[in-house]
């Protein structure tokens, strides 16, 4: 266990819940500027045809993540909502977990961090979980700890982890680092002995 610092993540995936919840401290990067493609507002799920990419619209890219405000000029929350419904209505705790996911989304946040960290709070409540992440004061340039800021959807991905049962396994196999949506609707409460055992580099 260590010190580890993680920019905010969109429905985060399995890496960056399993690097959280195995930290012995956890910082989220108050600091930094919004990078587009990235977790901050892309995430991932496993629908009936595969991967589904789910993207947070943001109306100006080049602000601080913390003064980021999402653009709610189209209804993309329907879309997110109704994706991840078809593509985890049959799993063992949807129905438990879902309406809470719904509340945040339809409260429309009007920033990217306030949307993100009410999400990681929310999973973290899932899991019993402690929520204790602190923010930066400042950028941190030289972090001494576990830097996890460079965490990405592209390229090629050096984590995997270990498999457990997907809605669409049978037709799509296991699909890889997905968000933890993917894992807490089908295993639930066990999701936190699933993140810790995950091997992390």
């Amino acid at each position: 266990m260590s010190t580890t610092l993680l920019s905010i993540a969109y429905l985060p995936n399995i890496e960056w819940l399993a690097h959280y919840i195995q930290g012995k401290e956890v910082w989220l990067e108050a600091y930094e500027n919004f990078q587009k493609q990235t977790y901050r507002s892309r995430a991932l799920i496993s629908g009936p045809q595969g991967i589904q990419v789910l993207n947070v619209p943001v109306q100006k890219q080049l602000k601080g993540i913390r003064e980021c405000t999402i653009s709610y000029a189209e209804n993309w929350t329907k879309d997110h909502l109704k994706a991840i419904e078809s593509a985890y209505a049959k799993s063992p705790f949807f129905e438990v977990l879902m309406p809470d996911l719904v509340d945040i989304l339809n409260d429309q946040p009007e920033t990217l961090w306030e949307l993100n960290t009410r999400i990681l709070d929310l999973m973290l409540h899932w899991l019993d979980a402690p929520s204790n992440w602190k923010p930066t004061s400042n950028y941190q340039l030289d972090f001494s700890g576990n830097d996890l800021r460079s965490l990405s959807p592209k390229g090629p991905q050096s984590f995997t982890n270990t498999e457990y049962h997907q809605v669409f396994f049978s037709k799509n196999g296991f699909q890889n680092n997905l968000s933890a949506l993917d894992l807490l609707f089908n295993l639930g409460r066990s999701s936190w002995d699933y993140l810790n055992e995950q091997q992390l580099k």
